[in-house]
């Protein structure tokens, strides 16, 4: 039976992986992957919802390491102008996190 959980879980890891780069939500196909092939677990829903988090967290964390030259205004490679671009980068992103 543990098989089973092991396999919904990686399934789950894959459709995150190709959703989250696609222009669709990722978590709305992680929802309805669990509607369709439910993940059972002795602690239920509340095991799903934190496996939801950790999974997204991981998707966030591989972006992040993937962009991170171009993400870090401090990096001594990068010249003032693009150390200037990286500082607009990121008050936009602030910008766009306040609604």
């Amino acid at each position: 039976m543990k098989f089973i959980e092991i396999l919904k879980a990686i399934v789950q890891g894959i459709v995150e992986g190709i959703t989250e780069w696609l222009p669709v939500s990722s978590t709305g196909h992680i929802i309805l992957l669990n509607k369709f092939w439910p993940m059972n677990t002795e602690t239920g829903e509340a095991f799903f919802d934190v496996f939801e988090v950790v999974i997204q967290l991981g998707a966030i964390l591989a972006v992040v390491l993937l962009y991170w030259s171009k993400l870090n205004p401090f990096s001594a490679k990068k010249s003032a102008e693009e150390k200037k671009g990286t500082w607009v980068l990121w008050s936009k992103v602030l910008i766009a996190s306040l609604p």
